[in-house]
C-alpha cells in the first residue's frame, strides 16, 4: 500500500529479534518478549533458532517453508503479536488466506488498536472471498490512512464482489492527495471517470530528470500500473486481460520476495489457477495446495 517498506522493515526487525542468542534469555527474563514470559528454555532455543530460518526462507520465495516455521513458532508463542503478524504475512504469501488471516486476527486479539493499520489483513479477507470483511477492514484502515489510492480501490473490488461495480463506484472512498505515480491515473480508471487503461500505462512510462527509465521508482511505478489494471481487468470480467497484465506485472516486479505488496501479482496469479482448475476437476474432498 502507501508504505510498503514498513512491511520488509517489519520482517528486519523480526529478524534481529528472533536472531538473539539464546544466552540472553535467561532466568531473569531480561530481553524477553512479551508473550515468552511463561516459555521453557528448550522452547526459546527453538524459537531463536527457526526465526532466522523463517525470515531466510521468506527471503528466498520459499514460501511454504516460511509459513511452516512461523506456524511451529506461533504454537509455541501464541501470545507475542510480532509473531502472529509474521505468520499472517507468510501466510498470505503462501496462499493460505484462512489461515493468514487467523494470525492477523490473533494480533488483533492480542493488541487491538492495531486493526485500523492491517491492511494486509484486508487483502487475505478478498482472496478468501469473505468481501464483507474485506470492506470492513479497508474502512477501518482509512481512519489511519486517509490518502491511499490502493485503500479506496481494494475497498471498491470486495464492495463490486457484493453487489456490482456500478453500486460499489457510488462508495467509492473519496480520494485526493495520493500524488504517486500512477495513482491519480488509477483511481480514475476504476471510479468509471476514465476508460482508457493507456492513461495509467503513459503515465507510469513517463520519464523525468527526477525519474530515469533505470531508476528503482520507475520499474515501481510500472509495476504498480500492471498490477492494479490487471485487478481492473479482472473486476470488469475481462480474464484474459487480467492474466496479461498480472504475469507482466511479476515478470517486471522490483520488490524483494520478501515485501507483502511484491507478492500479490504472483499470490494472485497461483490463486487464479488454482480456481480455473478446480472449475475444470469434479470435486473429490481432498485439498489442494497453492501452485509454485
Amino acid at each position: 500500500m502507501r508504505h510498503p517498506f514498513l512491511i520488509t522493515l517489519a520482517c528486519l526487525c523480526l529478524f534481529l529479534m528472533l536472531g538473539e542468542h539464546s544466552a540472553a534469555f535467561s532466568k531473569t527474563q531480561e530481553g524477553l518478549m512479551k508473550g515468552e514470559e511463561q516459555l521453557s528454555p528448550e522452547n526459546l532455543k527453538l524459537i531463536r533458532k527457526l526465526g532466522p530460518e523463517a525470515q531466510s526462507a521468506l527471503a528466498s520465495g520459499d514460501y511454504d517453508a516460511a509459513f511452516t516455521k512461523a506456524k511451529t513458532i506461533c504454537d509455541l508463542a501464541p501470545n507475542v503479536y510480532e509473531y502472529q503478524f509474521f505468520l499472517g504475512n507468510a501466510g498470505f504469501a503462501a496462499g493460505k488466506m484462512e489461515e493468514s488471516i487467523q494470525a492477523y486476527d490473533a494480533v488483533i486479539r492480542l493488541v487491538p488498536s492495531s486493526k485500523p493499520q492491517l491492511w494486509q489483513r484486508g487483502l487475505a479477507l478478498f482472496y478468501a472471498k469473505r468481501f464483507e470483511e474485506g470492506v470492513q477492514q479497508f474502512e477501518i484502515h482509512q481512519t489511519v490512512n486517509s490518502q491511499d489510492v490502493e485503500n479506496a480501490v481494494w475497498h471498491l473490488l470486495c464492495a463490486a464482489q457484493i453487489s456490482d461495480v456500478q453500486k460499489a463506484r457510488k462508495k467509492l472512498i473519496p480520494i485526493t492527495g495520493d500524488t504517486r505515480v500512477p495513482m491519480s491515473q488509477v483511481y480514475e480508471l476504476f471510479a468509471g471517470r476514465e476508460t482508457s487503461p493507456e492513461t495509467v500505462l503513459q503515465a507510469a512510462a513517463k520519464t523525468s530528470g527526477r525519474v530515469k527509465k533505470e531508476d528503482p521508482k520507475y520499474q515501481l511505478q510500472n509495476y504498480y500500473a500492471h498490477l492494479y489494471l490487471g485487478l481492473y481487468f479482472e473486476m470488469q470480467g475481462n480474464h484474459d486481460a487480467a492474466d496479461k497484465a498480472m504475469k507482466y506485472a511479476k515478470q517486471i516486479n522490483p520488490l524483494p520476495k520478501s515485501n507483502f505488496m511484491g507478492q500479490v501479482a504472483d499470490v494472485h496469479l497461483r490463486l487464479r489457477a488454482l480456481e480455473a482448475k478446480q472449475k475444470r476437476t469434479p470435486a473429490s474432498g481432498a485439498t489442494e495446495r497453492v501452485p509454485k
